[in-house]
Parts: structure tokens; sequence; C-alpha cells
């Protein structure tokens, strides 16, 4: 029944219809309809509480709605309905509130924020708010799962309701088994495939897809947040089971129209699109970066992916609803983000390694400790340890009683010189959750510092590329958690990438290809000669000068200013590593002489 009133809500939303839904969800809900018009303000009005729900003398949930005087979207005043959430709940003294924000248009947050607690103790300066975004333009399933299924005994129940984990894993038993029938399919179809290579390519399929999803909810392929979904009706009208829509629609999309300038015609003008389809895809972006790079020994093999298992894919995708926000930890939206697909992603090619996802909050304090730390040994002024760690880490009481560290102007621009010069490697760099944490810490620390002397940051998108660029890099020994991480740093740089440019005659991301590789990274010897992480290799200047020439023309690739393939710069790798086993196979003959 919950689940029937919230589809009407959906539908034809009101308000009011919350009464009989909480009834529903818990018999102690007492309908209070009080006018909660004191806190509207410019950006809210219609203010009202709609009721409470006493679990013991101890424990309160009200429930509050406040229309938004601008369209909702998944960013749309997102600070001010969290800052409007904690001020009722401070003034009513209430344990927890579900906040329903909502548009002329029916769109709506539903959130849930309550006060952490320390031992027994609330502290109603740090907050936690958990949100689904619902539209009646795109399926729900998730909120109508997660929302529409559980009771409301406890606020504890109601906790789990707004649950990541929970969340996560209702998705990853479902993506599991389309992607398990994608592999399977794809076996079948292509001969020359086996198993383990069939399970590549498809998550290289699925990782290209699930971006375009992040793409179109930009609005970039033309102007709609349902692109791929109308380019498969489109051709599910005159071409459905003749399995060609991946070779001929799909791969135009992915290695053409997202991988060259906009105006450039698509499958060389020889297609079989709407004339409208054939446009929106010349001046689709030019995201380059890789992702849509033809991939040796998947994308050039002419594989054949069934068109029953595409759509099927589809429909279980397109069904969740996708955010372009990042997550911290006191703020989640509970619907495909970042981080969730890196989480998702991490445990389907870990399942069999018995692997885990190391959650965020962890990934956090370890970035900021190593940070610390590091400056610590490398810092050269006497600054106080503890106004370091005031810097990086929070503490517990209100805001206005934060300390951040005092430091001189000296003090600032020497720990902003060593952490944009710094040089961060994950050798075992998973789905890369490690690299996106100390992206963002390196990036809040670095704008902090810089606001107390004065000095303008760039945009976020810069900010971030220029992080990537100076510091990041990993390794890992599989090449598909390679890509997932790769994914991972493209879609934090893509979501903060201003619209002004999408029709950028220039690539807008970077090229990943030698910040995180395929490798071992224990292995750092090329003979007998070591690479040590700190230092400069035992290898002659002739050497030497080829290794920085190498590192200059990577840096002009990462960049996109450079007209040499990936392929054609590994080949210079090589020829370094066989002039240095060179150099020692003549040493060894002169030993030998």
């Amino acid at each position: 029944m919950s689940r029937i009133i919230l589809q009407d809500i959906i539908d034809n939303f009101s308000p009011e219809k919350f009464t009989r839904f909480f009834r529903e969800k818990n018999r102690s809900f007492a309908p209070r309809q009080e006018s909660f018009g004191y806190y509207n303000d410019e950006y809210f009005s219609d203010g009202v509480k709609s009721g409470e729900i006493r679990f013991s003398e101890s424990e309160k949930l009200i429930v509050c709605a406040f229309k938004s005087k601008q369209a909702l979207s998944e960013r749309s005043a997102k600070k001010a309905q969290y800052e409007k959430g904690k001020k009722i709940l401070k003034e009513t003294q209430s344990d927890a509130g579900i906040f329903i924000f909502y548009d002329h248009q029916g769109n709506f947050r539903f959130s849930l924020i309550y006060p952490e607690t320390f031992g027994n103790r609330r502290k109603w300066s740090n907050f936690r708010r958990f949100t689904y975004f619902v539209s009646r333009e795109f399926t729900n399933k998730t909120f109508l799962q997660r929302i529409g299924d559980i009771v409301f005994p406890t606020l504890d129940k109601i906790k789990e309701a707004f649950s990541l984990s929970a969340v996560t894993e209702i998705f990853y038993k479902e993506f599991f088994i389309e992607y398990e029938k994608l592999v399977k399919s794809v076996a079948n179809k292509n001969q020359s495939l086996d198993n383990e290579k069939a399970r590549d390519f498809i998550l290289l399929f699925a990782i290209r897809t699930i971006f375009i999803g992040f793409i179109q909810k930009k609005g970039w392929i033309g102007g709609s947040e349902k692109f791929i979904q109308n380019l498969l009706a489109e051709y599910e009208k005159s071409f459905s089971g003749k399995d060609i829509f991946y070779s001929k629609w799909l791969c135009p999309l992915f290695f053409e129209a997202l991988n060259s300038p906009p105006g450039q015609k698509t499958a060389y003008g020889s297609n079989d699109f709407s004339q409208e389809t054939e446009k929106n895809m010349q001046m689709a972006p030019y995201l380059n970066g890789g992702i849509f790079g033809n991939k040796d020994g998947f994308d050039d093999q002419s594989y054949i992916i069934p068109d029953k298992e595409i759509k099927d894919f589809f429909a279980f995708l397109f069904s969740h609803n996708f955010t372009i926000e990042e997550n911290s930890y006191e703020d989640e939206d509970l619907q495909l983000n970042p981080e969730f697909l890196g989480i998702i992603f991490e445990r389907l090619v870990n399942k069999a390694d018995g692997a885990v996802y190391t959650p965020r909050t962890e990934v956090d304090l370890m970035c900021r400790l190593s940070l610390v730390k590091w400056l610590i040994k490398n810092i050269n002024l006497p600054i106080q340890k503890h106004n370091l760690y005031e810097l990086f880490f929070r503490e517990g009481g209100k805001e206005e009683d934060q300390k951040h560290g005092i430091f001189s102007d000296l003090e600032c621009k020497e720990i902003l010189s060593l952490l944009e010069n710094i040089t961060i490697c994950d050798p075992a760099v998973g789905s890369g959750a490690f690299l996106v944490g100390m992206m963002h810490v390196l990036d809040e620390i670095e704008q902090s510092l810089k606001s107390r002397i004065g000095l303008t940051a760039n945009e976020i998108f810069e900010r971030k590329k220029k992080i990537i660029a100076n510091s990041l890099y990993g390794v890992e020994v599989k090449e598909w958690a390679v890509w997932i991480c790769q994914l991972r740093l493209w879609l934090s740089l893509f979501i903060d990438a201003p619209d002004e440019i999408k029709n950028s005659f220039e690539p807008i991301l970077p090229s990943l290809d030698f910040k995180v590789r395929q490798g071992d990274s224990l292995v750092q010897r090329i003979g007998s000669k070591s690479f040590p992480v700190k230092g400069h290799a035992l290898v002659n200047e002739s050497v030497k000068r080829k290794v920085t020439q190498l590192k200059n023309l990577k840096n002009e690739y990462f960049t996109n200013k450079t007209a040499l393939k990936a392929w054609e710069i590994r080949q210079r790798e090589l020829a370094i590593y066989n002039n240095i086993l060179q150099s020692e196979i003549e040493e060894k003959q002169k030993e030998l002489n």
C-alpha cells in the first residue's frame, strides 16, 4: 500500500498526501498541520509541519514540507535546504526530521536529517543528511523500493531505509544479474571470446554506457537527459532484433561523436540516424580522455552484443536516477553518483578475490593523516604539529568554534608550495578511492590556505585537473581496475565541468594513460638498475636526459597537446628500457673479457 501511495505522490504531487503515507508507515504518526511560515525565506514558501512520530518519551521524528521558489534539481538550493532542516531540528529539539522540498512541477527532495551522537549526547552542531531526489520524469526505482517497502517502527529502521550500503546492495544484485546475462550472450555470439575476455569487454561497455548516463544528465547531448534511451527507441523502429545496435549505432557515438570536435559527421555521414540524431551526434561534447578511444584487443575485433541484452541492461540501468554530485560524509544522495559506481565495480570485479571497498570515511582519514605526516617531515619552517592537525581535521564542536590552525603568510605559502608539488602514488589503486579522496582533500586545504592570504582560486574543474596533472598516480596489476580508476577520476572531474565548455574544439578531459597504469608496483628494477620512489635511478646521463624528455612528453599527452599516440610513447619507454639493458650487457661483456 505504501508504495502505491508513493507512486500516486510522484504522479500527482501534493504535500498533503504524505499524511496518509506516514500513517501507513507508523500508526503512531500524529498529523499536526502546523504552519511553519516563520521559516519561509527568499528560497522557500508554504512551510508546514505535517506531523510527528514519537518512538518514545525521549525520541521524536518530525515531518516538514516546503515549496521551493525555483525549479528543483539534484543540485539546486541543496545547502539552503540542509541549513533549513538543521535549524528546525535545533529549535524544535527533535531527534530527526524528514524534510520534503518540492517545486511547482512536482519534483521533490525527500531527506532524512539527524544530529550525530557522541556517546549518549547529541551534537546539535554536527548533522547528517541522506536524500532521494524524486522526479516524475524518471523512474524512481530505488526510492520506491526502500521508502515504499520498509515500515517505520523505529528511528533506526528509518535510517536503514536511507542507508547507502543497503541501496548499494540492491543495485549491485540487479547489476550483477544483467552483467552476467551480457557476458553469457556475448561469449555465445562471438566464438573467439573466452569467458574472461568477455567479462572485460562487457565491463568496458558498461563503463562507457554509465559515463553517457552522466553526460546526458548534464543535458550535453541534444539537450536531453534521455538521449541514449531515445537512440535505442529510434533504432528499434526499423532494426529491432538485427543485433547491430552496438556496432552501427553505439560505436559511432562512442568512438566518433564523443571523440572528435563538434560538427564532424558521424559514421562518415553514412548512417541510418534521423536528421535530429545525426545533428545531436555531431554536436556531442569532445571528451577524449581515453574512455571513448579504441582499446586494442577489444574495439578492433568487431565483437557483437545482442540487442535484447542491451535493451535489458538499459532498462535496468536507467530505471535508477543519475546524479552529478559527489557525496560527502555529512551529505549523501542515494542515487547513481561516481562513488556509488566505484563501490559497485570494485565489488563486481573483486567478487572472487573477496576484496572489500574501503569506505569513504576511512579513505578520508588516511588521506588527511598521510598528508599531515608528510608535511611534518618535509616542511622547512618550525610549524607546530597541532596547527597542521587543526588545518586538516574538523573537531566535533560548532562551526564557529572550529580551529583551523594558526599560520603566518610565509607558512601558508610554504605549505601551499609543498602541496601543489606533491607526488602521490597508490601502488594498489583498485577503483581509485584513495586518489579521488586525495584530490578532494588537497583541493579543500589549498583553497583554505589561499583564502587566508588573499589568493583568488580557479574554478573547481580547473583546480581538480591541475591536482590530477601534478600529483596523482596509480598502479594496478589488473587492466579492468585501471579502467575503473580512470572512470572515477574522469567522472569526478566531469561533474564539475562548466556548461560553457561543452562545445569546445579542444578535448575536455585529460588523457590518463600514463597516470593510472597496469603493472606490478613491487618491481622497481630494470636489470640491476633500481628506480627508487625518491631520488634518481643509477643510469648514465644520456638515459637521464631521455627520461626527462619522456616525462615532458607524458605531460603534453595528459593535456592532449601532442600528436603522438599512447602506443608511440610506450615505444619510447621501451627504447629507454632497452638502452639500460644494453648498457648492462656491455658492462658484463667487459667484465667477461
